[in-house]
């Protein structure tokens, strides 16, 4: 049979694929690809993330896939009994077959990952009508219009952040001491989205103390993390486990936000143009119940609200924070990079970076007009992916996917479709110079050598209608990120330094790909050690 005229047959049974003439990863009849994984792991660090598999993956393909020079666009993983068997997609156009052409359900391990947090109540678990509803009401608060009114107090959070950075400099241009830079983004993108979701300051950037609320949040995290590592079949025992630090935990968090939903409850909200993201989702269920909602709480609304508002704060903070460290590592490293940016910042915003902020607070358009910022943004973004999607497809008798220039039909009944982020974001036949920063790729023409003509091999949002409710929202806070610290500092990574602090604790052997820096973590990508940083203050007027 000649490969062109293969069409894989629907199967549950994982084996039937090593008779098929496409792509495999070698399998064990009794292990499945557990063996693969047990090898990416013996040649990384213990607390190496998941995401560097895919970038491992790439640079073995002559070892796993010979005869090829990339990953398959559809690759099989055969994971039981520790996790769900999953297909990893590294082609935009099958990608968008399950999540724009028809949007498949989310799989299993997110819900099962969010389920601690939420009880999959919020939009990320939930399906059908009631993800529709839900996320119609919070469409508005995510808004650029509405952040663009909110950017006044994003503006405070942030300029907090950068006068903490300044309190870790050096005197007279010297080096400051070494510092974690993550413990401060996650504090400076927590304050940000309580100021956008409930109007509330915690001033978890200046306060000596962590507030009860962050703090059971953060510790449900971390449950959710051990929980994620749990094989398949222990979940529900792991979960039974503990049950009763996830209660805790859910009650600190809901005695702190129902007073936020009825203060915010018998407020005005037409009284302002500044409107949080709960405001405005009270005000779409009062404009579709005629006011009627306001005579009475409804338990059912409360709950969801309260899933949904968890489920903003955990993703609002804790992608976002990672972010920013990863686009201080990228600038760090391609200093020509952080010279355009600066110079763009000095010719839109005006040479003196103390009055930046005030120009946007007069000119908030500004904001959207520093192309080459967004650039470096959104090649931090390709570079340092920290989540993606993966689909339930076992509700769809028969469902498959193709990709371009074959006829194969991969069938993704009993496996979990899982877009390929990391991969595909650096594929090479989507990305001229793949691996490089280069932020004017996003700034060039049709016909331009670095013109990115498949747009939808960016995906570190999603596409389709299950993309991040919060991706504006993260992106207004990274440009006022980059705008206040690009030309007050140098920020650079110190190992060394971190080592001496670490003492007997130091791991100066755990390195990937030759970096210190790289992805750690059970969930979302965070930053090795917090990101480990020294700061400098420059002067703005001398040469980069």
């Amino acid at each position: 049979m000649a490969k062109a005229d293969v069409v894989l047959p629907l199967m549950r049974g994982f084996y039937l694929l090593l008779a098929v003439v496409v792509p495999i990863l070698p399998h064990s009849l009794l292990f499945g690809h557990l063996p693969v994984f047990a090898a990416f792991r013996a040649a990384h660090p213990p607390d190496v993330n998941i995401y560097e598999f895919h970038y491992w993956l790439a640079a073995n393909v002559g070892k796993y896939f010979p005869g090829h020079d990339k990953i398959p666009p559809v690759l099989y993983l055969d994971l039981w009994p520790v996790s769900r068997s999953l297909v990893l997609i590294i082609d935009p156009v099958a990608a968008a077959q399950f999540t724009q052409v028809k949007s498949l359900p989310k799989d299993r391990v997110t819900t099962d990952f969010m389920q601690p947090l939420t009880q999959n109540l919020d939009i990320v678990s939930t399906e059908g009508e009631q993800w529709k509803k839900w996320r119609s009401m919070f469409n508005p608060g995510f808004s650029q219009r509405n952040l663009t009114a909110l950017l006044p107090e994003l503006i405070e959070e942030a300029q907090i952040f950068a006068n903490g950075l300044k309190d870790q400099a050096g005197k007279g241009g010297e080096w400051g001491p070494v510092f974690q830079l993550e413990k401060r983004t996650i504090n400076l993108t927590f304050d940000i989205i309580m100021r956008a979701s409930v109007d509330v300051r915690l001033h978890e950037q200046s306060s000596p103390s962590t507030s009860p609320f962050k703090a059971a949040l953060v510790d449900q995290i971390q449950l959710m993390g051990k929980l994620s590592k749990s094989a398949s079949a222990l979940y529900p025992i792991r979960a039974f486990w503990h049950r009763a630090a996830i209660e805790r935990n859910d009650q600190a968090m809901r005695e702190f936000l129902l007073p936020q939903i009825e203060k915010r409850l018998h407020s005005d909200v037409n009284a302002s143009q500044k409107k949080t993201i709960v405001d405005l989702a009270m005000k779409h269920v009062n404009k579709e119940n005629a006011g009627a909602f306001k005579e009475k709480l409804d338990a059912d609304f409360v709950d969801k609200l309260i899933a949904n508002l968890k489920a903003f704060i955990f993703a609002g903070h804790d992608t976002t924070s990672s972010t920013i460290c990863f686009m201080v590592k990228l600038l760090q490293d391609n200093p020509e990079c952080l010279a355009k940016l600066r110079a763009e910042h000095d010719s839109v915003l005006g040479p003196d970076p103390e009055k930046a902020m005030d120009v946007l607070i007069a000119s908030p358009h500004l904001l959207y007009s520093l192309p080459y910022t967004l650039g470096v943004i959104k090649e931090t973004l390709r570079l340092f992916p920290l989540a993606a999607t993966v689909r339930d497809s076992d509700h769809i008798p028969g469902f498959s996917v193709t990709v371009p220039g074959s006829p194969t039909r991969y069938p993704m009944e009993g496996f979990g479709p899982w877009v390929g982020t990391p991969a595909l974001q650096r594929n090479p036949d989507y990305w001229p110079r793949p691996n490089e920063c280069l932020p004017e790729r996003w700034m060039a023409a049709e016909g331009d050598p670095l013109y990115v003509a498949t747009k939808e091999a960016w995906v570190p949002f999603s596409l389709g209608p299950r993309n991040c409710v919060g991706m504006e929202l993260a992106m207004v806070e990274l440009r006022l990120v980059s705008i206040l610290i690009a030309r007050t500092f140098d920020i650079e990574e110190a190992w060394d330094e971190w080592d001496k602090v670490q003492g007997p604790n130091a791991t100066p052997t755990h390195i990937v790909n030759g970096r210190r820096l790289y992805g750690v973590g059970d969930g979302p990508v965070h930053p090795k050690d917090g990101m480990p940083v020294h700061v400098r203050l420059r002067d703005h007027q001398s040469p980069v």
